[in-house]
């Protein structure tokens, strides 16, 4: 099959070919963007780094890529770190989120159907919980790794009454629901603790599964769905607690070649959830529930939101030690479903994480996406969780015993405060 690029000339390319060529431009070519990438980290090998896909890239763009190997991009884990560290701020993920899609005819066609099975399987959601809701019956059973990813449903909580001014839209999204049932009904708890009502709407993908998985133009289709549920209340910003989820929400506009006038547009409602929470009100934990954590900030939070802070923030206020974390930049190898496309990459970078987490022998790790949550929890014997689990635990119950926070299959969840 012949490159769909080699036939156009840079004057006659499409307005996004042209603008990709421009930014691709500004690469210095200087390598400081391999010190961090997760591919390169591991294998030492300049096309699986960021700066050799970026020459393949250009090659693409230029037409003079026929019969390359295009296997870099697809093993890119699209985890920004690049971003982070280029000098140049050359925007890699628009860059190669437009290669890819022009490149997708020329993809092996067995990588082709397993993204098509996988965008499949994870966004049927009815299904997906079904299967989830066995495996808890099933749990003690399990082995002990499976046995770990499989977090017991809390029963009880109650989604609060929109009662406050404030309103805010929660998207419940399609696999977070399945694997972490009550996360969504503690943060909306958290804010209305706070007095800001969130409102849940959904459930439904924000677009980011089917997109990463090589369907962009579902990802936009549903993305566009989003946005109409969101128009449809009179809502003061829109939040998810998956941080991949918030990430690919603030990309609407560029996503949707829809950019926004300042203050205005899709990008300018969405809100990293930890931005409504002042750390400043929190309540301190008695000393004998304060732990010392191993924070994991999750790509989308660190590189797409630049938010690892707030959180951090969050943590301390509430009194536990935060133990410091070597490579903290670098991927744990979730991002969203690429653990499952590419398990040789995926397993090796969590066996990674987890080494640099548990070097400090922290009693609890703490992160902000249930991809990374799910990932990490196979890794080892210490609790994973989510830092949304431990605000609510503050709010509703002081006294709650962090280290085995939402692990316990026979304990009762603490009442929320009225």
């Amino acid at each position: 099959m012949s490159n769909p690029f080699e036939s156009e000339s840079p004057s006659a390319a499409p307005d996004h070919l042209t603008h990709a060529r421009a930014r691709l431009r500004a690469c210095v070519h200087c390598g400081f963007c391999n010190a961090t990438c997760p591919t390169y980290t591991l294998s030492g090998d300049e096309r699986e780094g960021p700066r050799g896909r970026l020459y393949l890239m250009n090659n693409v763009l230029a037409g003079t890529a026929q019969g390359a190997d295009l296997t870099p991009l697809d093993h890119c884990l699209s985890c920004r770190s690049c971003e982070t560290t280029c000098p140049a701020g050359v925007p890699y993920t628009e860059i190669l989120d437009i290669v890819r899609e022009h490149t997708q005819e020329l993809r092996p066609w067995h990588e082709r159907i397993r993204d098509r099975a996988l965008a499949t399987a994870l966004g049927a959601r009815r299904p997906l919980a079904a299967v989830l809701r066995m495996a808890r019956r099933a749990r003690r059973l399990a082995p002990p790794a499976w046995k770990r990813r499989i977090i017991p449903a809390e029963a009880g909580l109650v989604w609060p009454v929109a009662r406050h001014a404030r309103r805010v839209a929660l998207l419940q999204g399609c696999v977070q629901p399945a694997l972490l049932p009550t996360l969504d009904i503690k943060a909306a708890i958290i804010l209305d603790h706070l007095g800001i009502s969130a409102c849940a709407i959904g459930p439904h993908c924000c677009g980011a599964l089917p997109y990463h998985l090589h369907a962009h133009e579902q990802g936009r289709a549903d993305a566009q769905e989003v946005l109409a549920l969101y128009a449809a209340g009179a809502y003061d910003g829109l939040v998810s607690t998956a941080t991949g989820c918030t990430a690919f929400l603030k990309d609407y506009p560029r996503l949707l070649a829809t950019p926004d006038a300042p203050g205005q547009g899709p990008g300018a409602a969405v809100r990293e959830i930890a931005e409504l929470i002042d750390p400043a009100v929190l309540p301190p934990l008695p000393p004998s529930a304060r732990r010392r954590i191993a924070w994991h900030a999750p790509c989308s939070l660190q590189h797409a939101l630049k938010g690892a802070a707030r959180v951090e923030a969050i943590l301390k206020a509430l009194g536990h030690t935060l133990v410091p974390v070597a490579e903290a930049a670098l991927c744990c190898g979730s991002a969203g479903p690429y653990s499952l496309r590419h398990p040789r990459w995926g397993r090796a970078l969590g066996r990674r994480k987890w080494k640099a987490l548990t070097a400090q022998a922290p009693e609890l790790i703490v992160t902000a996406n249930v991809g990374c949550l799910q990932h990490l929890a196979g890794q080892g014997n210490i609790p994973v969780r989510h830092w949304i689990d431990l605000v609510y635990a503050a709010l509703t119950n002081p006294d709650t015993d962090a280290h085995g926070l939402g692990s316990r299959a026979d304990q009762a969840p603490p009442s929320p405060v009225p």
